[in-house]
């Protein structure tokens, strides 16, 4: 009996039905998709574009991590939150705006395109926004071909 018990938790983690019961089933609202509404600087409200530098860090190359990161991105996770209370991989490379002091924080996750045999690559580009006073008031996130840092990232970056 126990055999039969083990077996059938071996077919489940394998089948992915944990993963689904751990990390949600992917029905109903997905984040795969970046977000709509334009995130404005909290103190000019001008639009903020996308910073993508060519040497900012990966932080992880998973699936279910990057979707996570892409989740918690879209729902206001981090607004409110200071940066230093993110993870050292998300702050190794910044650049200051040029207004107020407010400063941008990059990283991105590397993954494959799901499929068969793909050799396709892209990254996922995660910037945090920050008023001077290290507090956070934005995110957004968007994927890219995994060339695209390589040959248009920007160089203006600081280490921290």
């Amino acid at each position: 009996m126990r055999t039969l018990l083990l077996l059938a938790l071996m077919e489940c983690l394998l089948s992915g039905f944990l993963r689904d019961i751990v990390f949600g089933s992917g029905g109903g609202a997905t984040a795969s998709e970046p977000q709509h509404e334009p995130l404005r600087d909290a103190e000019t409200g001008e639009v903020i574009k996308m910073w993508v530098p060519k040497n900012m860090l990966r932080t992880s190359s998973w699936e279910f991590q990057a979707r996570g990161e892409e989740a918690r991105c879209s729902s206001g996770y981090y607004k409110g939150k200071n940066v230093a209370d993110l993870f050292p991989s998300q702050r190794t490379i910044y650049k200051e705006l040029p207004n107020y002091g407010n400063s941008i924080w990059a990283y991105y996750y590397g993954e494959d395109i799901p499929g068969f045999g793909t050799t396709d690559w892209y990254i996922t580009v995660f910037n945090i926004y920050a008023d001077k006073n290290g507090r956070i008031y934005g995110c957004l996130w968007q994927k890219f071909p995994s060339e695209y840092r390589l040959e248009y990232g920007t160089s203006d970056g600081i280490r921290p």
